[in-house]
């Protein structure tokens, strides 16, 4: 009697995530309270939203339950306003599985009635466990505090614009915004009532600034001995983030006068245009203008710039008294500053002229990206009890970074467990692999390849670029392999197995 063999698997299909292994478009929590919960349990919405998944993942969009308690229920103008918010699962999901990752989670309301513009709430950041998708995310309840607008008078509605999720992975902040659609009811009242109290002030030594830029603050009338804290809003003070600092260092001393400095992120956080830098110190509150331009930041080099014209570098060429520019009383035989050899260059006679010409470029950072060789890996076919292990190779992956940085990157892959479609299933743990990765010829610095073993639902590093101290950047082309081994775990039920080997790089 011939023997029957499962054929496996004919095809173990490479899915490529770019970006971001996190995407939960806002803080969540254990499912919110029905819509019929009392005041003391809050105010629950279920608006449509559409997330902006992190690193150019695209968007998604649904519904999400949004229960906030808000209080006191009266406030001065100016006064601080407490608010506590639990999120119901976002449309957004995890290409993979994280155990407590550090995030941030923060709520846009719109103010109508006796005020106008909006309010933004962050809470403190909490460490979160983040499940493979389908399975949604769940993030801790949050609170926080704002400050009522100094001008407002009477009923003041809050409505959500926007909830905003920031997850720290790898020395990097990556955001997930949820803009609210539709159907976003007013969520609270606050009547405000009484004497204004006096504003705190907000001044920045430099309205105008490049990405990563150092912005030193000080101002007056703020909570002595307070922790502010700063965001950085659109110019209409909406789609705040703290996520646009790299570095915050301010203080209030005891007279409640502020002061210290900003760093803003880099021009891949901070786009150029105008914004509002905003202080909020957990009761006072002040904004400033800031023009953040195009451009990396400023060094050291003074060498050309793009926005400087190529007739005023300050090494002394191409100025007034260059015999290269434009000064008419310049002699055109004269060599430049410094220089001893009076021999007329070739070709030069009593009527001869010269002519100088500076070049410069400017160039400009590119992407994380990745691309690969295939999309299947096919391990051929095995016969039940005659032989159960097969090999095969993962379809070489090409890690691009072009950023200009030396924040380093990390290549993961999760597997699912390989099934037939018929009941049968081969656990994922049972495809082992040998990572290795090198850096082509050109690129600054060297990968690290991942450690052998099991694949599965949990994240397994295929090539990691870590941080470089000893220079400014890492960039180039990486490519990453690996050796592919799949071994039954005892007799399977013949068939024809697949499975999604998914790759992350963030």
């Amino acid at each position: 009697m011939p023997v029957r063999r499962p054929v496996l698997p004919r095809r173990l299909a490479v899915a490529t995530v770019f970006g971001l292994l996190l995407s939960t478009g806002a803080a969540g929590a254990a499912e919110s309270p029905s819509p019929e919960a009392s005041a003391a349990q809050g105010v629950t919405t279920e608006p449509t939203v559409t997330c902006q998944l992190p690193a150019g993942q695209g968007e998604k969009t649904g519904q999400q339950k949004i229960t906030v308690r808000i209080g006191p229920a009266e406030v001065a103008p100016g006064g601080t306003v407490h608010v506590e918010v639990d999120l119901g699962p976002t449309p957004a999901t995890s290409p993979m599985e994280l155990d407590d990752a550090p995030f941030t989670a923060g709520i846009e309301f719109a103010l109508s009635g006796g005020a106008d513009g909006t309010v933004t709430v962050f809470g403190k950041q909490a460490p979160v466990d983040v499940p493979l998708a389908p399975e949604r995310i769940q993030v801790p309840s949050y609170e926080g505090d704002f400050m009522m607008p100094p001008d407002a008078r009477g009923p003041v509605k809050l409505t959500p614009t926007r909830t905003l999720t920031v997850t720290h992975v790898l020395d990097r902040d990556f955001e997930t915004p949820c803009a609210v659609r539709s159907g976003a009811d007013v969520i609270g009242t606050v009547d405000v009532k009484g004497e204004p109290r006096p504003a705190a002030t907000l001044t920045a030594a430099d309205r105008s600034v490049l990405p990563g830029a150092v912005v030193g603050l000080s101002g007056t009338r703020w909570t002595p001995g307070a922790a502010p804290r700063a965001l950085l809003c659109g110019q209409d003070g909406t789609g705040c983030s703290p996520a646009k600092f790299a570095r915050t260092a301010l203080e209030v001393a005891s007279d409640g006068r502020l002061s210290g400095t900003v760093t803003l992120a880099g021009q891949d956080m901070v786009p150029a245009g105008d914004h509002r830098l905003r202080i909020f110190d957990g009761a006072r509150e002040a904004s400033v203008p800031l023009r953040v331009r195009d451009g990396q930041p400023a060094s050291d080099d003074p060498g050309p710039h793009p926005s400087r014209p190529a007739d005023s570098f300050p090494d002394g060429t191409g100025g007034p008294g260059d015999p290269g520019g434009d000064d008419p009383t310049a002699d055109p035989s004269s060599p430049p500053p410094g220089h001893t050899d009076r021999t007329p260059p070739p070709g030069h006679g009593s009527g001869g002229a010269q002519g100088r010409q500076h070049l410069a470029a400017y160039i400009t950072p590119g992407p994380l990206a990745m691309t690969q060789s295939g999309d299947s890996v096919d391990f051929g076919a095995l016969d039940l009890g005659q032989q159960s292990t097969a090999t095969g190779a993962l379809n070489t992956v090409t890690v691009s970074d072009g950023r200009g940085h030396n924040i380093g990157w990390s290549l993961t892959a999760t597997l699912t467990n390989l099934t037939n479609g018929n009941g049968g299933t081969i656990p994922a743990g049972s495809v082992t692999w040998t990572p290795s990765c090198t850096a082509q010829t050109g690129s600054v610095g060297r990968p690290v390849a991942g450690t052998p073993g099991p694949l599965g639902a949990q994240a397994s590093s295929l090539c990691t670029m870590g941080h470089h101290m000893r220079t400014p950047m890492t960039g180039g082309k990486f490519k990453a392999d690996a050796a592919l081994s799949l071994t039954l775990p005892g007799f399977v039920p013949p068939g024809e197995y697949s499975a999604t080997l998914q790759l992350t790089l963030l």
